[in-house]
């Protein structure tokens, strides 16, 4: 395995895309009118493969991984069962046809020779935040692809989040974090334990919203440190904070990211050796998915 240390190649970087998202994203955004050679609609794969390769384009990687969602629950709905319940899947018909492309998606990354991994029990933001870590400790840098905002909580110099919006995007920096939510990365889970998060069915403390709680943190620095000051807070904060205290520690366990995973420590097994011109449309005539 190659040390990177302070030596890293200018050009190495370590992209990992949030499979589930990017799948979701194009198949809920092209026609089910995108039909394979037997007649089934494959416009998930078709958009994922074409939004890949231009992810590809865009960020140039030397290493790559895709992580997805695994089928069984994450360990977060064993600490609250009302977790990320709230997400309709469809009729019978179209939960098969999605799972069906899933399963083609990943035979696209084959195809490619990329890496994909989903761990039981966890989410797609633990392997992302595992292997982000893991290289930011060797000096790789990595971008992450994904629009969960609870990814920011790893933004750091050696980490940036870039999350797609309409044909474009955004990518989050240290100093953007601070800019759009008025706190550090690293006191994002404060931030997101006090506010909640309707999206995962995460409710917040009443009454604090996220310019509250970014002054909150300005000016005590983390949640252990506005409850130590919970004297001299405003009487309405002192009441809504000292009832749901509990509330905000479940919070705080379920929004953080799980960055020690069970996952390949050897960077070079994400090494991506680049599969040449390539196209959503060839990749799926060569996979048999299109004539």
């Amino acid at each position: 395995m190659p040390w990177y240390g302070n030596d890293v190649d200018q050009t190495e970087r370590l992209l990992l895309v949030d499979g589930h998202h990017l799948f979701h994203r194009t198949y809920n955004a092209l026609p089910r009118t995108i039909v394979g050679v037997d007649g089934a609609p494959i416009q998930g794969v078709y958009g994922f493969a074409g939004a890949l390769a231009r992810l590809i384009r865009r960020f140039g990687p030397s290493h790559l991984c895709v992580p997805f969602d695994p089928p069984e629950p994450p360990f977060r709905r064993d600490l609250f069962p009302d977790y990320r319940t709230g997400r309709p899947r469809g009729t019978p018909d179209e939960v098969a046809n999605f799972d069906a492309q899933v399963g083609q998606v990943m035979g696209v990354l084959d195809h490619l020779g990329i890496q994909h991994v989903m761990v039981s029990g966890y989410e797609a933001d633990d392997a992302m935040g595992t292997l982000s870590v893991r290289a930011a400790g060797v000096g790789l840098p990595s971008v992450i692809v994904s629009g969960d905002r609870d990814l920011l909580q790893l933004v750091s110099p050696l980490v940036e989040v870039f999350m797609p919006k309409g044909q474009d995007g955004e990518t989050y920096t240290p100093a953007l974090v601070q800019e759009r939510w008025g706190v550090r990365p690293d006191q994002f889970v404060d931030l997101k334990a006090l506010i909640g998060d309707s999206s995962d069915l995460i409710p917040g403390v009443p009454g604090i919203g996220p310019r509250t709680a970014a002054t909150l943190l300005a000016q005590h620095g983390s949640i252990d440190g506005i409850y130590a000051n919970l004297g001299t807070l405003p009487v309405r904060l002192q009441a809504a904070l000292g009832a749901h205290r509990e509330r905000v520690d479940l919070n705080r366990r379920l929004v953080t990211i799980v960055t020690a995973l069970d996952l390949p420590a050897d960077l070079e097994t994400y090494r991506w050796a680049n599969a040449g011109d390539w196209t959503a449309s060839s990749v799926l005539a060569a996979l048999g998915l299109r004539g």
